[in-house]
């Protein structure tokens, strides 16, 4: 579910950038798009669901972009939590001694 929740996110602020750089108010954006302005407002908020595959389209139509431009730059968080699994993976392994140690120096590295 985060993980649709960071999409939702991440389209939304796709969208503004797209009508900011077009000079569009959300008002034109949604009448351009025959789109009910609330409706358009909650999809560049995130707030509504995420959405269904014909509405892309028509965004992506709209705006002049492909329609991956919507998941561009998404597997990012998906990276990074990829790496955090791992160094918490590798922390597990460790005996108690050694587990003390790296978080000695975590914070030595976060407060240096």
């Amino acid at each position: 579910m985060e993980d649709l929740n960071q999409l939702k996110t991440h389209i939304g602020k796709l969208l503004k950038e797209l009508r900011v750089n077009q000079g569009l108010t959300i008002q034109d954006a949604a009448l351009g798009l025959d789109m009910a302005f609330p409706n358009y407002l909650y999809l560049e908020k995130g707030k509504k669901g995420a959405p269904k595959l014909e509405t892309l389209f028509k965004l992506a139509e709209f705006y002049g972009v492909p329609l991956d431009y919507f998941f561009k730059d998404f597997d990012k968080p998906h990276k990074k939590n990829l790496a955090e699994l791992k160094l918490l993976t590798e922390f597990r392994r460790l005996n108690s001694e050694k587990k003390h140690i790296s978080l000695r120096l975590l914070r030595a590295l976060r407060t240096g």
